[in-house]
């Protein structure tokens, strides 16, 4: 015996043993089996989810949507168990109508009416719509080809129960004639899939169904939207005044306002009966729009990062004619302590346990960050290091969004998220070959040739004198105090005196910022080297003043550029400028070899930069500079932008 059999025999006697069972009784067994349905059933269970967050996330306390889930759940156990009862359904008894006469005056005019009506309560209940009006009426089913015999059952009892059947493959003639002899129709106008008119359905543009309202507008049919409402022991048929479609000039302007004034009408009657809809189906698969959250840990270089990586989805969205915006969200825990207590329960974390528990958040984040975290809606989540991984985590969860980190989550295993960018330095032996990584040879940057000739312009606006540049021009990126480096006083003078002597014996002018992890002691060694040094014509220090154009200008204007090791994004922007590198090795404060030296190495060998020790910066500068020496730049733009296209 086949699968489909097995499946249609054993519909057929549960639908035989509800029929015999009371009503009670079958709508209790029926809250059990939709009780199931909600702890066992991870999939649509997290869907219907994500929806309800997307559309009431504002309005409604996580613990309301929970509420609503649950009994979302029982309520189409209980509206499974009425469709195999119809056979046995007494309408007159279980079916109060209102506004049966928008009805009657609809008919009175003899051209059909269309029962326009949603993925919402009972609806199946509508087939004994002939027995309630005393009027011929059919309804539009979509045949399930797998399951034929099983179709062909249910489709008996929507027969029984009065209605006529229309197969949507049914030629337009048919369904015209059907009109035309005065008859009522049921359609649906949610979930219009592919052919369908994006329409802003809770603040998101959702597909709807056209069928209805433009055969209505070329007919001059009526249309009366309709709900069916559980009450206890019956339903509520509410029938609406009949619909005031505008006929245009621009018809598709006409079709999308009559879609709009229902969209209306559905959201109204939703949000008063949340748990009646159907809230199974990808609602908003179809939308135009997406948002992209970047989670942001204060620290710039991530901030970069997660803005490069956010800028090819943007791009792949826009490739598919989606327009997206970002929203950035500072990241800040309560104390580094609850920071370290978090990374441990985002571990822990399970996926079928981890949806809905965004308000735990609140005893790990200050209150700014967790109420922006609670409030947004995103479709992608972004995050640069180990700190914001565990709330990417959570965030993609309740919102089924795509994540993607970049650079190693911590503690929380890759297969997490969706894509994680990993730059090989911090790629480790106990890390396979998965398919959802892509490895780079630099930390994702937002440099290209556009960039830095954009920041070069706005930075020349800034400052004129930018403008008359001659000679070698040698741009200085430095870099900060780490748990790995430090650049005492000492260093950065020897450092600056080599620089300062090179750049004279070029001819050349000098460019410079340091960061804002550069210690005070070095930025005023650094001011202080510069003093009545002329050729050094740009110098910002962000710990005092910032300018935001500085590193990208910087790159746009140099020949050469001189950067410390302990800054990973400085060196991956230097490379991916185009520019030659040379990179000088700061103080180890510790001992061994950490991830960036073995950054360094990886990229010395590949012929990407330079590498120099501090006391012999100034030779190697004017080596550069004066026997034509070259570095390789890295350009991973285009690898960044296939995977986000796969993701999306």
């Amino acid at each position: 015996m086949s699968a489909e059999s097995i499946l249609f025999y054993c519909v057929k006697i549960f639908a035989a043993i509800v029929q015999r069972l009371p009503l009670t009784v079958a709508l209790w067994l029926g809250r059990m089996i939709g009780l199931l349905g909600y702890l066992f059933d991870h999939r649509h269970r997290s869907l219907a989810y994500a929806n309800l967050k997307i559309a009431f996330a504002r309005e409604k306390k996580t613990s309301e949507i929970k509420r609503i889930l649950r009994r979302t759940f029982e309520n189409y156990g209980q509206n499974l168990i009425e469709l195999l009862r119809l056979p046995v359904i007494d309408p007159q008894t279980y079916i109060k109508v209102e506004g049966r006469e928008h009805v009657e005056r609809a008919l009175a005019q003899g051209k059909g009416l269309i029962f326009l009506a949603m993925h919402f309560g009972s609806w199946e209940l509508c087939n004994f719509i002939p027995q309630l009006f005393h009027h011929p009426y059919k309804v539009l089913v979509n045949p399930q080809k797998r399951y034929s015999r099983l179709d062909d059952l249910l489709n008996s009892y929507r027969q029984k129960a009065g209605a006529g059947l229309l197969n949507p493959g049914v030629s337009t003639r048919a369904f015209v004639q059907t009109l035309k002899d005065n008859e009522m129709v049921g359609m649906v106008v949610d979930q219009g899939g592919k052919t369908g008119n994006l329409v802003k359905f809770f603040g998101r543009d959702a597909s709807m169904s056209t069928g209805a309202v433009r055969m209505a507008l070329k007919l001059d049919v009526a249309v009366c939207f309709c709900v069916l409402i559980r009450e206890k022991g019956y339903h509520r048929l509410v029938i609406k005044p009949q619909l005031e479609l505008v006929k245009s000039r621009d018809a598709e302007g006409g079709l999308q306002q009559g879609l709009s004034g229902i969209v209306r009408l559905m959201e109204e009657n939703i949000k008063q009966h949340p748990s009646e809809y159907m809230w199974f189906y990808k609602i908003w698969k179809y939308s135009k729009e997406s948002t992209i959250v970047v989670l942001n840990d204060r620290k710039l270089g991530h901030l970069h990062q997660s803005l490069a990586v956010a800028g090819q989805i943007q791009r792949a969205l826009a490739q598919r004619a989606i327009q997206s915006r970002l929203e950035i969200i500072d990241i800040e825990f309560k104390s580094k302590a609850r920071e370290r207590v978090f990374s441990g329960v985002s571990f822990a974390s399970h996926r079928r346990v981890s949806q809905g528990r965004l308000r735990y958040l609140k005893w790990f984040l200050q209150r700014k960050s967790f109420l922006e975290v609670m409030s947004v809606k995103g479709d992608f989540v972004v995050s640069c290091g180990a700190s914001t991984a565990g709330v990417n985590y959570f965030l993609s969860q309740d919102y089924r969004a795509k994540s993607i980190a970049i650079q190693k989550p911590g503690i929380l295993d890759l297969d997490r998220f969706d894509l994680v960018v990993l730059p090989e330095h911090d790629r480790s032996v106990f890390y396979a070959r998965q398919k959802n990584v892509l490895y780079t040879k630099v930390a994702p940057n937002l440099i290209t040739q556009e960039y830095i000739q954009s920041q070069s312009d706005q930075l020349m606006m800034k400052f004129p004198a930018l403008r008359h540049l001659k000679g070698i021009r040698v741009g200085v990126l430095w870099g900060g105090e780490s748990k790995h480096h430090a650049i005492p006083a000492s260093l950065a003078k020897m450092v600056m005196d080599q620089l300062k002597e090179a750049v004279e014996s070029l001819d050349g002018q000098m460019l410079l910022t340091t960061s804002r992890r550069t210690s005070r002691e070095t930025d005023d060694t650094i001011r202080e080297a510069l003093r009545g040094f002329d050729r050094c014509i740009f110098s910002v220090m962000p710990n005092h003043h910032n300018i935001v154009e500085a590193v990208g200008g910087i790159l746009g204007l140099s020949d050469i550029l001189v950067v410390s090791s302990d800054s990973i994004s400085m060196v991956s922007e230097a490379i991916s400028s185009g520019k030659k590198v040379i990179v000088f090795k700061p103080e180890k404060r510790v001992l061994g070899t950490c991830k960036h030296d073995v950054f360094v190495e990886k990229l010395s060998v590949q012929g990407h930069i330079l590498v120099s020790e501090a006391k012999d910066i100034g030779h190697f500068v004017c080596r550069v500079a004066k026997e034509g020496l070259v570095t390789k730049p890295v350009d991973q733009q285009e690898d960044i932008f296939k995977v986000a296209q796969e993701i999306i």
